[in-house]
C-alpha cells in the first residue's frame, strides 16, 4: 500500500498559515509514503502577465523563500514521505516568462529545481507534471476550472475517458465524481486549497480549505476527503472519529 497526502495551491506568499498547520497535523498523523507538493505552491505574483498590485507585491526572493521555509515545515510533519513536485500553472509562469526573455533562458539557476533547492529538499519531479500509481490513480495539478464543485473533477475523467482515478488541485475547492465503467468504479477528487480565500481579484470565491487522503494498492483505492470549517476563531475539521483544529 502506497499512502498519498495531497496539500495543493498553498500560493506562497499567499498561503493562509491556519489551514496550513491543520492540514499538516492531518497528515502527521496520516504518516504517508508520498507528500505531494508544488500544485501552486508557489504563486509567482512578479511573473504575471496581469495587472498588478504594487502593494501585494513582497519581491519573487522572498516569495522563494517562503516556499522553501514551507516545504521545510511539510518535512517535519510527514518525515518518510517522498515529496513529489507537480508543476501548476503558477509555477508555469516561469517558463513562460523566460521563454519571452530568451536572454536569461540559458541561466541554471533560473531553472524550477534549482530555483527551489529541490535537491536540498529531496524533492522529486518529471517532465510530465503527473504522478501515476499501480496504473489505478493519476495525481496531477489540474487542466480545467469549472464553475461548480465537481464539474471539473467530471472533466479530468472525461480528459482520460475514464481509465483512471485521478486527484487534482487548481479548483480551490472540494468535490468528487464517481463513474461506473466495465473496468469497475473509478473516481475523481478536487482537493481544496491551503491559499487565503479572499484573494484581491475576486470576491468571496466559492473555494474550500482541506486535505486531500489517499491509499492505494495494485487492487484498491480509498480517498478521504477533508473539508475544514471555521468555528469562531477557529478552523476545525474531523478525521476518523478525532476533531482537529488550529
Amino acid at each position: 500500500m502506497t499512502k498519498v497526502a495531497m496539500p495543493t495551491d498553498e500560493h506562497f506568499p499567499y498561503q493562509d498559515n491556519r489551514a496550513r498547520h491543520l492540514a499538516m497535523r492531518i497528515v502527521s498523523d496520516f504518516n504517508p509514503d508520498l507528500r505531494i507538493c508544488g500544485s501552486d505552491g508557489m504563486d509567482f505574483y512578479a511573473l504575471s502577465k496581469f495587472d498588478k498590485d504594487p502593494k501585494r507585491m513582497d519581491g519573487l526572493q522572498n516569495e522563494v523563500d517562503q516556499w522553501i521555509a514551507g516545504q521545510k515545515e511539510w518535512r517535519d510533519a510527514s518525515p518518510n514521505a517522498l515529496p513529489f513536485f507537480l508543476v501548476g500553472n503558477h509555477e508555469d509562469r516561469l517558463r513562460k516568462y523566460l521563454w519571452k526573455h530568451p536572454e536569461l533562458s540559458g541561466l541554471r539557476a533560473l531553472e524550477l529545481p534549482n530555483l527551489l533547492e529541490f535537491e536540498k529538499l529531496c524533492i522529486e519531479t518529471n517532465e510530465t507534471a503527473e504522478y501515476v500509481l499501480y496504473k489505478k490513480l493519476l495525481i496531477r495539478h489540474g487542466l480545467y476550472a469549472r464553475m461548480h464543485s465537481g464539474y471539473s473533477a467530471k472533466a479530468e475523467l472525461e480528459k482520460e475517458f475514464y481509465s483512471i482515478s485521478i486527484l487534482t488541485g487548481h479548483t480551490h475547492r472540494g468535490g468528487s465524481v464517481y463513474a461506473s465503467t466495465r473496468n469497475g468504479v473509478v473516481e475523481a477528487h478536487e482537493c481544496f486549497c491551503l491559499c487565503t480565500l479572499e484573494p484581491e481579484y475576486i470576491q468571496h470565491p466559492n473555494w474550500q480549505h482541506g486535505i486531500v487522503l489517499a491509499e492505494v494498492t495494485s487492487k484498491s483505492l480509498s480517498v478521504e476527503s477533508i473539508p475544514f470549517f471555521p468555528r469562531g476563531k477557529k478552523l476545525v475539521a474531523q478525521w476518523r472519529d478525532r476533531e482537529y483544529s488550529s
